[in-house]
């Protein structure tokens, strides 16, 4: 008997196919050297422009949907992310911070178009989270150690596994699906897989884990209606609307991510607009757009340990941007100079990690996207 598709399976369905959806932004601030002279004063000049530096995977493609997508960065600079090729097969790729790439592939990923290895997080150690489509597009989930080392897994009885989330403990998170529909689960550093459901959901998907071994993530019911959810270490589910959520169908509350200190970021989507948000672990919401924003608003997608929050919106002419607010809720706009800005292109930024390190990705002339790391 075939199996239904439903919401949760179109996302690694459009990775495979280098369709990004999320962006996110960094920021790290620098200070030019002062002036001398004889006085013991200095003189503190206005900042150097931060720098962007492409990041194109080897055997990349370079046509529309094709390219190199920089997911995720470590505290340490190691970036990582899917590249897609000229078959529209997906691999993955590591940057060390020295600028080293590093592409690879899971053992059992598939080689045809829509297939392959999809990455989404990594860790301080260096070890890389992810799915595989193998040859019968089916979605499984690996680490992988910084060695090069993989491990591959599904949950008991899960007839798909996509994993999300990894924390510097080696903690995994993320849905599989099996008869009853999807589902998240919990992966601890020594393999032991725990599931849970929010009540009568009709599906979940936690998206990040954080170094407390807390959960974000989104669920829906029936409606198809998206709620923010939190799972503590211990098992307890809290849910959760942010202000001006909707109750059409598609419509709710995306959390994308939370820091150490259990701030989440996320989207909230209400009448086809969605604006960005900030959850305090009080319950207390901020919700917020860029200046330039347009009609289609925002989406935040990470935040720093230190509250910085990265996103994108598009703005009034339907191109995209990155942004980046700081915590005394100043935006910057960031274009990387390289890509095109017009009509649904532009810049996405996907990460930033503790030091203000950027990742992303734009779009060229031809569409094809290229990752970029900021500093």
């Amino acid at each position: 008997m075939g199996r239904s598709r439903n919401l949760f399976q179109s996302f690694p369905r459009a990775a495979a196919k280098s369709t990004f959806f999320c962006s996110l932004i960094g920021f790290v601030l620098l200070t030019a050297p002062g002036c001398g002279g004889k006085s013991n004063s200095s003189i503190t000049g206005p900042p150097p422009p931060p720098s962007f530096t492409t990041i194109d995977a080897p055997d990349a493609g370079t046509a529309k949907f094709q390219g190199t997508i920089a997911i995720v960065v470590n505290d340490g600079g190691d970036i990582a992310g899917p590249f897609v090729d000229s078959n529209m097969n997906s691999h993955g790729f590591v940057r060390s911070a020295a600028g080293t790439i590093t592409t690879f592939d899971a053992p059992g990923a598939g080689t045809l178009a829509n297939q392959g290895t999809l990455v989404t997080a990594i860790n301080a150690s260096g070890t890389i989270a992810g799915s595989y489509i193998d040859q019968g597009f089916v979605f499984h989930g690996f680490l992988r150690t910084q060695g090069g080392t993989f491990t591959t897994f599904d949950v008991p009885n899960a007839q798909e596994t996509l994993l999300l989330g990894l924390n510097d403990s080696g903690a995994t998170a993320g849905s599989f699906i099996d008869v009853g529909g999807n589902h998240g689960f919990l992966r601890a550093s020594d393999g032991t897989i725990t599931t849970f459901d929010i009540p009568n959901q009709a599906g979940s998907a936690p998206s990040r884990i954080n170094a407390s071994g807390t959960i974000a993530g989104f669920f829906f019911y029936v409606n198809t209606v998206l709620h923010g959810f939190l799972r503590a270490p211990d098992g307890t589910l809290t849910t959760f609307d942010a202000p001006g959520a909707g109750t059409a169908p598609q419509d709710g509350t995306f959390a994308n991510g939370i820091n150490a200190g259990g701030l989440v970021v996320g989207s909230v989507r209400g009448s086809g607009v969605r604006h960005s948000y900030l959850r305090a672990a009080d319950n207390t919401y901020t919700v917020f757009d860029p200046p330039s924003a347009g009609p289609s608003g925002s989406t935040a997608n990470s935040i720093s340990e230190n509250g910085a929050i990265v996103g994108t919106y598009t703005d009034a002419n339907g191109a995209i941007h990155g942004y980046l607010r700081n915590t005394d809720g100043a935006f910057t706009t960031i274009d990387d100079p390289n890509g095109i800005i017009g009509t649904n292109s532009g810049t996405s930024i996907s990460s930033i990690n503790a030091s203000g390190v950027i990742v992303g990705l734009f779009v060229d002339s031809a569409h094809a996207h290229h990752g970029f790391v900021r500093k």
